[in-house]
């Protein structure tokens, strides 16, 4: 099985990629559980539970929005846990307005594979 490093590293390069659907989709637990901010604006769910919810909610992210330019900082490890800052510029399909994005995202790891995806933002 690989370590939380091996698993936090890769995850973050394939981010970093443009891969985030393959990334999803290799790391992802069957029981996911991805939250985001309440007072987000867009049509996402705040919540998506189990990976099927949680992939309808990262294509929709995606349908959305081009990311233009993805740079990660991390990972940050600790315990079963790992961090990434995300900054990108993406483009909002539906208007064509570009403008810069920043998240934390934390991540829980168990038995070789991503249990919880949180989000932080403003």
């Amino acid at each position: 099985m690989p370590s939380i490093a091996d698993i936090a590293n890769d995850y973050a390069a394939m981010l970093a990629a443009g891969e985030a659907l393959a990334a999803a989709r290799k790391y992802w637990a069957d029981d996911i559980v991805c939250l985001a901010p309440d007072e987000q604006a867009s049509s996402q769910p705040v919540l998506a539970t189990g990976k099927a919810a949680a992939l309808a909610r990262l294509a929709l992210w995606l349908d959305g929005n081009a990311a233009v330019e993805v740079l990660i900082d991390g990972p940050f490890i600790t315990g079963d846990q790992f961090a990434l800052f995300i900054d990108m510029e993406i483009t909002r399909r539906a208007t064509g307005t570009r403008e810069p994005f920043s998240e934390i995202a934390t991540y829980t790891v168990r038995d070789g594979q991503i249990v919880e995806e949180r989000f932080f933002y403003g």
